[in-house]
């Protein structure tokens, strides 16, 4: 008679046994799902994966599916399976998927990532106009977290983390300027004119000076209607008398010493002093 475990496998041997290579984690996540036991959630990069929660390529692609248990369960082993056993297990759904919850898979991703990826994993938890957490929450969650594995870097993630961060970019640029010693810009700002109108929303920037810091993805070239449309933001802006550097990912190599000559440049040239 097959045991709770040999049946969470099952998919595995009918894909393999049918030679269909499921495209992504989340085909597989669904292939593991038709079997799991009720005591089985998805955790690690593989409910990052789930939850939409920016990661790194690496991980974002890596095929092995993280699953947590109680502590008094059995965690799965088999091929393909990375099994965790949790004292507590937080957890949600999503897309009708187990996962633990978008704190518990923070705090599971931490020990995987570099400082920057984790403040951008950190940012995302606080994206948007509604965001989900707030830094202060995350700051309250890392200090509860003390002995645990990487919560050092959770707290420095958590002290980093702004709200309202639309991409991994921007926090990668974020915190080039910021470890350069430049003061910190203020996130998503918006610009209004002398009548209290809105101008436009700019990734970074330092009212006081009127200088912005926009980051340029493939699609504002690739997409003409965007192209024209960004060249009349940033005409409207300038109307204002604001400066904004327009950054690319070509900015950001090489530690980002491109980026952080044309942000001082902008700086002084409005009496910006450090």
């Amino acid at each position: 008679m097959s045991t709770p475990h040999d049946r969470a496998a099952l998919p595995y041997r009918r894909l393999r046994a049918d030679h269909v290579q499921p495209a992504s984690v989340l085909e597989l996540t669904t292939a593991y799902s038709q079997r799991m036991p009720a005591t089985h959630v998805f955790s690690h990069a593989t409910a990052a994966v789930i939850q939409g929660m920016w990661l790194p390529y690496r991980l974002e692609t890596d095929r092995r599916l993280h699953v947590s248990v109680p502590q008094n369960a059995r965690a799965p082993q088999m091929v393909g399976i990375v099994g965790h056993k949790r004292e507590v297990l937080v957890t949600d759904r999503v897309e009708g998927l187990r996962v633990t919850s978008l704190l518990h898979t923070w705090i599971d991703v931490a020990p995987t990532l570099r400082r920057v990826e984790l403040v951008a994993a950190s940012d995302f938890l606080c994206r948007g106009r509604n965001p989900i957490h707030t830094p202060e929450e995350l700051k309250v969650v890392a200090a509860e977290l003390t002995g645990r594995r990487g919560y050092r870097a959770l707290r420095e993630a958590a002290s980093l983390a702004r709200a309202a961060v639309d991409s991994p970019q921007e926090t990668k640029t974020r915190l080039f300027i910021v470890d350069d010693g430049i003061p910190e810009p203020d996130v998503n700002f918006v610009i209004r004119d002398s009548d209290g109108y809105f101008v436009a929303r700019v990734d970074l920037a330092w009212p006081r000076f009127r200088v912005c810091v926009e980051y340029e993805g493939d699609g504002h070239r690739t997409d003409p209607k965007q192209f024209r449309k960004d060249i009349t933001r940033r005409e409207r802006v300038e109307d204002q008398g604001w400066r904004m550097v327009r950054i690319t990912d070509d900015d950001l190599t090489y530690g980002g010493q491109e980026l952080l000559r044309r942000v001082r440049a902008a700086l002084a040239a409005r009496g910006a002093r450090w």
